[in-house]
Parts: structure tokens; C-alpha cells; sequence
């Protein structure tokens, strides 16, 4: 029985343990791991229909989907390394433009289930995005 008992919390300590270094190493991934795939949607009082996705891989690239006025619009774009100027676990900033430089900072919050994107040459007008189930933004 004393076998048995130690046998049980061998591998409950083990188990505890590897929990514990997972929960560590989740705590260690960039917006781009945590979030890589998911879709949001704008929530926005205008009549248009706006999604995005940001995907993770050799390169970042950032897939759009815009409808106004019957008018379809679905492209891919990306997002160089050289143009991000800090990337955290729940949000990223990078520098936008050719002329004239703004910063762009996207920023999940509610465990990604909201997104906010700030620009710093319009910082009054944010933009609120809810995620959603679907696997492309142009569905």
C-alpha cells in the first residue's frame, strides 16, 4: 500500500510540475505565438464590415477583409520586423508611413477576446474589434 501511495504522489508532483513550466512558458510567448490565426471583427456603427487576422510564421502577415456598399475587399499584407518597435505578450507597436511616420499600437485585452488598435497620428479615434469563430476573414 505504501508503494501504491508513493507511486500516487510521484506522479502527482510530476504532473504539478510540468502544469507549472507550461503556465511558464505560455507567460513567454509574443502576440504573434498567443494569438497567431484568431479573427476579429470591428465594432463600429458605420456601415461597412471590417476582419482581420494576424498570422505567425517566417513572416508576420496581416489579412484584411473589407465590405462597404457591396464593394468586397480581401488582401493579405506584412508586417516587417524592422517596422515593430515593441511586442509584448498582449500587445505591439510599429512605426507606419513613408512620408510622414505614426505609430500603430494593436493591443489584445479580455484573454483576446477584444482588440484595440491605436494610432498615434489619430489617437482619438481607437478601433474596437471582437474576436470571432471563424478560421478566415473572408468568410
Amino acid at each position: 500500500m505504501k508503494k501504491l501511495l508513493y507511486l500516487f504522489l510521484t506522479v502527482l508532483i510530476v504532473g504539478c510540475s510540468s502544469e507549472d513550466s507550461n503556465d511558464n512558458n505560455n507567460s513567454n510567448l509574443t502576440f504573434f505565438e498567443k494569438y497567431d490565426g484568431v479573427v476579429w471583427e470591428e465594432q463600429t456603427s458605420s456601415d461597412y464590415l471590417s476582419r482581420l487576422q494576424i498570422n505567425n510564421g517566417t513572416v508576420i502577415s496581416v489579412k484584411f477583409y473589407f465590405v462597404e456598399e457591396g464593394d468586397v475587399y480581401c488582401d493579405s499584407d506584412t508586417l516587417l520586423s524592422s517596422n515593430l518597435i515593441e511586442v509584448t505578450e498582449d500587445s505591439f507597436s510599429f512605426e507606419d508611413g513613408d512620408e510622414v511616420s505614426f505609430i500603430t499600437t494593436v493591443t489584445a485585452t479580455n484573454n483576446g477576446n477584444d482588440l484595440i488598435i491605436d494610432y498615434s497620428d489619430d489617437p482619438e479615434y481607437p478601433e474596437y474589434y471582437s474576436r470571432t469563430n471563424l478560421t478566415d476573414p473572408c468568410q
